[in-house]
């Protein structure tokens, strides 16, 4: 059962996407809405394990293709109040779990073109955080330094822009400035243009992590990589790249 702040931001989103998209739209994303949850009682899911150095880095690598745009870093729900005050999309309708996100201790990285969300990035500084970053059950050592990142998503209209990489490389100084010396991540196996993005930073890919749900009941497994950690491509999806 979904908890009911969660049920009535879905019913908000489901009269916005009538009102804007039309009855077809909304019949569409319902479907997708009843895939996610049936992922909640059955999913399986492989990932590979990721360590990023926290290190000074040149921002002009990492800008992307757009002509402007816009950051905003949001660290609670008044945060997207007043940002979502000054005309630019908020957030919290097209991500419905957004609201309790920022008010677990997550932050919100979102990226304006115009007053238009072409992408947003999550991060976390402690465990509670994590909870609403990334579901996988690795594990983060915040007490020695390190953080975690997850929660990315950008607009198909602006996919292709290079927001993945900029949007990551200011979340690592925004960690980076509070004093964080690594940030860890999951991405899954078959998500090559993520670990795309994601090597631009070298980063240690450092295990296999394997996730299911049955029934509600969470089943958790990590194992080494062939041959050990790696730097950069994982070698599943290196040999994808030839």
């Amino acid at each position: 059962m979904l908890p009911p702040d969660i049920i009535r931001a879905l019913i908000r989103r489901a009269f916005i996407i009538l009102r804007k998209e039309g009855p077809l739209q909304l019949l569409r994303r319902s479907v997708g809405f009843l895939g996610y949850l049936r992922e909640r009682l059955f999913s399986s899911t492989s990932v590979y394990l990721y360590e990023h150095s926290l290190v000074p880095r040149d921002r002009s690598a990492f800008l992307p293709r757009l002509e402007s745009w816009e950051l905003r870093v949001l660290e609670s729900n008044e945060d997207a109040d007043r940002v979502a005050a000054e005309g630019f999309e908020d957030l919290r309708e097209p991500f419905v779990f957004a609201r309790r996100g920022l008010a677990s201790g997550a932050v919100a990285f979102c990226v304006f073109s115009g007053k238009e969300l072409a992408h947003v990035g999550w991060l976390a500084v402690d465990e509670k955080g994590k909870r609403a970053v990334d579901k996988m059950p690795f594990s983060v050592e915040f007490d020695a330094g390190q953080g975690c990142t997850g929660g990315t998503f950008t607009n198909p209209k602006y996919r292709g822009k290079g927001l993945m990489p900029y949007g990551y490389y200011e979340r690592f100084e925004y960690l980076r400035a509070k004093g964080f010396t690594a940030s860890r991540n999951s991405v899954e196996v078959d998500n090559v243009s993520s670990q795309k993005a994601h090597a631009k930073f070298n980063p240690t890919i450092y295990a296999i992590g394997h996730y299911r749900r049955v029934l509600g009941r969470e089943y958790w497994r990590t194992q080494e990589l062939p041959g050990g950690p790696v730097r950069g491509m994982p070698p599943a999806a290196v040999g994808e790249r030839r």
